[in-house]
Parts: C-alpha cells; sequence; structure tokens
C-alpha cells in the first residue's frame, strides 16, 4: 500500500478564531484583549464546561504546532491509514545517516507536544517537542514524530505500525528514540515483539519518567542486557540533573531529570538526552598496547648489546 504524503496543512487558521488567547513570536500564549498569560477557566458547577475548556485549549495547540512543524520546519504528513499519521522530515526514510524518533506520553497531546499543559503555561520552547526537532535538525538527523493519540490504535499499535510502515523500511543507519511516560513502555513492547530488529537498528533510547518495566514486560535476559548497555533513563527526583539515582530493579542506568514535575521532563532533559546520543556515536579508542621493559629483560638486553 502506498503512503500518502502531505506536504501542507488542512487545518484551518487560526488567526481570526474565536479562541481568546493567541501565540506571540516567542511562543507564549496571550490573551487578545488584556495581554495576559494563559489562565485556564475551571468551572465547578459545570464539569462540561471545563472540559469544553480543555478541548479547545489542546485543540487550538494542537492547529498552532501543526502550522509550526509544516510551513516553519517543512515536515510532512505520512498517513499510516485513514485516520493515523505522523510528521517525517523530507526525505527521512531515504536518509542514511541518523534518526530521532520521538514518542510521546499517553493522553490528549498530538504530534509535536509534549504537554498541552507546560505550553499554555510555560511556551513551546517548554512543553512542545519542537527545541528537539531542532536539535536533531542540527546534528544533521532525520526525524519522526509519532502521533499515538491520534486515530483508533493504542499506542502499542501506533509505535509498531509506525515501525513496520516506516522505521524498518528506512535507509537510517542509527535509529535514536526519546519515549516520554506511557511511550517508554510503548517501545519496549515493541522490543518484546521484534527483539533482532530493534537491536539491529536501534542504536540507543532515552526514558523520560518512562512507564516502562523490564521485569513486568516479557524481554528475558538477552532484551534486559541489551536495553542496560543502550539506554538510559531520567526520572523525577530532587537531585540535580544527571545526578545518578541507583535502584536495585533498574535495568539501565538510571540518572535524575532535575524536576520533580512529570510534564517537564523532555525539556529540561533535552540536552542531556543529546549528550548521551553523541557519546553513544563518539567511537571508542582504541587501546595502544605498552610495552613493558622489566628488569631481567632489560639486564638480557645490555647483555646482547655488550
Amino acid at each position: 500500500m502506498m503512503l500518502e504524503c502531505s506536504g501542507t496543512s488542512d487545518i484551518p487558521n487560526q488567526s481570526q478564531s474565536d479562541f481568546s488567547y493567541f501565540f506571540t513570536d516567542d511562543g507564549h500564549l496571550q490573551h487578545r484583549e488584556t495581554f495576559k498569560p494563559y489562565r485556564f477557566t475551571f468551572s465547578l458547577n459545570d464539569v462540561s464546561e471545563t472540559e469544553r475548556e480543555h478541548q479547545t485549549l489542546c485543540q487550538y495547540i494542537t492547529q498552532h504546532v501543526y502550522q509550526l512543524l509544516e510551513h516553519k520546519f517543512h515536515l510532512q504528513r505520512v498517513y499510516l491509514d485513514q485516520q493515523s499519521f505522523v510528521f517525517i522530515s523530507p526525505g527521512a526514510l531515504e536518509y542514511a545517516g541518523s534518526l530521532v524518533v520521538l514518542i510521546q506520553d499517553w493522553g490528549t497531546m498530538r504530534s509535536g507536544v509534549w504537554s498541552w499543559k507546560v505550553v499554555a503555561h510555560e511556551g513551546l520552547e517548554r512543553g512542545s517537542q519542537i527545541p528537539y526537532l531542532r536539535c536533531a535538525l542540527l546534528e544533521s538527523c532525520a526525524i519522526i514524530l509519532m502521533n499515538p493519540n491520534e486515530g483508533g490504535q493504542t499506542l502499542e499499535q501506533h509505535v509498531q505500525s509506525v515501525w513496520e510502515r516506516l522505521i524498518s523500511k528506512s535507509s537510517a543507519e542509527h535509529v535514536f528514540v526519546v519515549a516520554h511516560g506511557y511511550g517508554g513502555l510503548a517501545f519496549v513492547d515493541l522490543f518484546c515483539h521484534w527483539p533482532e530488529e530493534v537491536e539491529h537498528r536501534v542504536k540507543a533510547v532515552a526514558f523520560l519518567d518512562s512507564s516502562h518495566s523490564l521485569w513486568h514486560q516479557p524481554l528475558g535476559k538477552a532484551g534486559r542486557d541489551w536495553l542496560k548497555s543502550h539506554s538510559r533513563t531520567w526520572i523525577l527526583s530532587t537531585k540535580p540533573l544527571n545526578r545518578s539515582v541507583g535502584s536495585l530493579k533498574a535495568g539501565c542506568p538510571q540518572i535524575s531529570a532535575g524536576t520533580q514535575c512529570h510534564d517537564s521532563a523532555p525539556a529540561v532533559c533535552m540536552e542531556s538526552v543529546f549528550r548521551f546520543f553523541a557519546k553513544i556515536m563518539k567511537p571508542k579508542p582504541t587501546a595502544t598496547p605498552l610495552q613493558v621493559i622489566t628488569r631481567s629483560k632489560s639486564r638480557t638486553s645490555d647483555q646482547n648489546n655488550n
């Protein structure tokens, strides 16, 4: 089946929207009349009204981010079926270099967004995947932004579908995965189904406050050993970023995410994640054998010379 790829957005322009907030040039929501920062309206006596507020906010953020992905960064939509699609950088499937894959948490977030709450209150640089996209492109990496909460598939089904239809058929020499929350569980589920293929294609995995379990998901010893050497887990902690956070049950090195907020973890950890990927890619120095001259060898050499 041919993949349908669209380079333009079919989302209506929101500049004339009835939504009372708009995005400033630096990516923050601001009220159209008062110019004050975004404030979510809770209606304790009207649950349906609160839900509508939530849906309106999510829709507005999603539409704005989709427009940025397509028009500013020139990403393309690739449809997996009539309802489900992902965003990829141009030529990502044919690119022979590195491919970065982003998998967000379960919830209402769509492609390009880690957390709509963080976007609403702290801006796109903190809550969207745009900084990861920008960093990947600067490092000359292709990128795939998964979209597991769009369409009718479960998150696990979506990840497997993207793997089968796109990643496994790409020309990428190295695949790097960033998985947030339930996205980590979905990746490990993929690993359980395609162990040899994942080990062959994936160079490293960054788990961000992930929901996966190396002991409750059927990985086996070989799978756990592979993840131990090819992944890192950033967990919520009061410790500063990158400090070791040990655990007897940890299947891979655990370090502090530098925050206790699940939704903020991707933004806080980003530079650390890309340093981890760079370290994995850096070739290990070749050990140079040193000739150890013992006293007896030195004596023999002196006698021969004499």
